[in-house]
């Protein structure tokens, strides 16, 4: 607990620093929500402001090419690498509830439980909503 809590403190300064919002976990590890993704797609769209899940079967190709999973935390507008990748890997593409250790230094996290909220699905298959 006590690494957790100064690792979150460590994450607030770090984001404060740079103008980024924090993640809501604190010492008492509360969860966090947020997209399970891979870092190439999630850096791309984060640098256009855009905080969202990306394409799930794109991001599950990318992370078997190898490339890291991320968290994107929409509400905090940031991402988070994941340390223990094989914690999240049958996760990637989905909206997920996580917590675990915050090591602000690196902008990761170590996943120590993780919840499906919601599976992820690609929207560019899916007609926009006609509107009225």
């Amino acid at each position: 607990m006590k690494s957790l809590r100064y690792a979150t403190s460590g994450l607030l300064l770090f984001l404060a620093l740079t103008g980024l919002n924090a993640p809501t976990a604190d010492a008492a590890g509360s969860a966090l929500r947020g997209w399970l993704s891979d870092e190439g797609c999630a850096r791309g769209r984060a640098s256009d402001g855009v905080y969202t899940g990306t394409n799930p079967d794109c991001a599950r190709q990318c992370v078997a090419k190898g490339a890291k999973i991320v968290l994107i935390l929409p509400e905090e507008k940031c991402l988070l690498i994941v340390e223990n990748q094989g914690a999240a890997k049958s996760n990637v593409g989905n909206y997920v509830e996580v917590s675990g250790s915050i090591n602000s230094q690196a902008a990761t996290i170590h996943i120590d439980s993780l919840k499906l909220i919601e599976a992820g699905k690609a929207m560019c298959g899916i007609p926009p909503k006609k509107q009225q």
